[in-house]
């Protein structure tokens, strides 16, 4: 096909379109209607993944707990290494991370804030060795002093329950206030507010807890993750642990939602594809519906062109021709149509907006695509129209 034969061809079809305006009109709003909301319902679809995934992950818990499997057999060994609060805390994903062992019920503890043998015990508080990290991974404020845990010095931090019934007032400096725990003065060097698992807490240095039970069997830890890796940081994090014997700890039953996430993410692509599938097959059966009334329309013509020279891939080019523009100019439309669409269900439900170039870029490659195959049977009939056949006809 020449230079010249490719321009006829092309200036046939755009006076063609000129010509019936109006069916190219309907044909090329169709395209963009079926392409529009083939891409903004695979837009929206995306972004409702996006926050469906977003929504899951601040929800899920992101605390882990660590503890032993049991405390019968091998009472001799450590459950966790001297630095495990620090391999915990140096994990990736890792927030926080806190040991806790409780003294009160597994020895005899006696709390009092005059003298050490005579004054009345204080009854209804829990007595627990913490490291300096535990506060930040229960969701507490950590206090300044909170290093001091860290030590085996005589200290103590209370929690605002604990401190009421201690009668110890909360402030920024309780220099001078004592808590004697089973006859041992402990300073009080700070307080633990800003979440209950610590408002009934008579908090000690947990080296001196860990020494005075002899073992660490009773101990937990305790993990703040980021949002949404509380699953990676569980399975992790027994081996990072104890990387000789991991099976000697267990770690708290975590649902990874990731699995859940991918799940409606496919779901919702499947949705959207079948959607878009029927919309492009009402669309093929529109624009091959038009193009046959456009063929018989143009019997005569067509019929005319031939009895002038025109070959039967000439006609049928002509009306491949003008069906692809009309798709094409379609399908630009629709990636109008669809980004005003997704814009407007973004801010509908509060969404950050944002739609993928190459999403946008498919609906003219797709209108072009549809509109081009559902002329390929009136392509057909329109070259096989008879010249002598066609003039009578008229």
């Amino acid at each position: 096909m020449t230079l010249s034969t490719v321009t006829d061809l092309i200036r046939d079809v755009l006076v063609e379109m000129h010509t019936r305006h109006a069916r190219t009109a309907l044909m090329a709003a169709g395209v963009a209607l079926a392409t529009g909301a083939l891409v903004a319902s695979l837009s929206i679809s995306r972004l409702a993944a996006t926050q469906i995934d977003t929504d899951l992950a601040a929800t899920a818990t992101r605390t882990v707990t660590v503890a032993r499997v049991t405390t019968e057999q091998d009472a001799g060994d450590a459950t966790f290494p001297e630095d495990a609060a620090s391999i915990a805390s140096g994990l990736p994903l890792v927030e926080a991370a806190g040991l806790r062992l409780d003294l009160t019920g597994k020895t005899s503890v006696t709390v009092r804030t005059d003298d050490p043998v005579l004054g009345p015990d204080v009854d209804g508080l829990v007595v627990a060795g913490i490291t300096s990290g535990y506060p930040a991974a229960v969701g507490a404020e950590p206090a300044t002093t909170a290093w001091m845990l860290d030590g085996e010095h005589p200290v103590v931090l209370l929690g605002p329950g604990a401190a009421e019934a201690l009668d110890v007032p909360v402030s920024a400096d309780p220099t001078g206030h004592g808590v004697w725990v089973n006859g041992v003065r402990h300073q009080v060097v700070g307080f633990l507010v800003g979440s209950p698992v610590v408002d009934g807490l008579v908090a000690l240095p947990y080296p001196r807890v860990e020494k005075e039970l002899s073992t660490d069997a009773d101990a937990t830890m305790t993990v703040l993750t980021e949002p949404g890796a509380s699953g990676p940081v569980s399975a992790a994090i027994r081996a990072a642990l104890r990387p000789d014997v991991p099976a000697v700890l267990r770690t708290s039953v975590v649902v990874d939602a990731s699995e859940v996430r991918r799940g409606v993410a496919t779901q919702l692509d499947r949705l959207t594809a079948g959607i878009g599938a029927l919309l492009l097959a009402l669309t093929m059966l529109l624009i091959a519906n038009s193009m046959v009334v456009s063929v018989m329309s143009r019997t005569a013509e067509i019929g005319l062109r031939r009895a002038m020279g025109a070959s039967r891939s000439g006609i049928a080019a002509l009306v491949l021709l003008e069906a692809a523009v009309s798709g094409v100019v379609g399908g630009v439309s629709g990636s109008a149509v669809a980004a005003v669409v997704v814009l407007v269900a973004a801010v509908a439900n509060s969404w950050t907006a944002h739609m993928d170039v190459g999403v946008l870029a498919l609906a003219p490659v797709v209108g072009l695509g549809v509109a081009t195959l559902a002329s390929v049977y009136p392509a057909l009939r329109a070259a096989a129209v008879q010249p002598a056949t066609a003039v009578r006809s008229d």
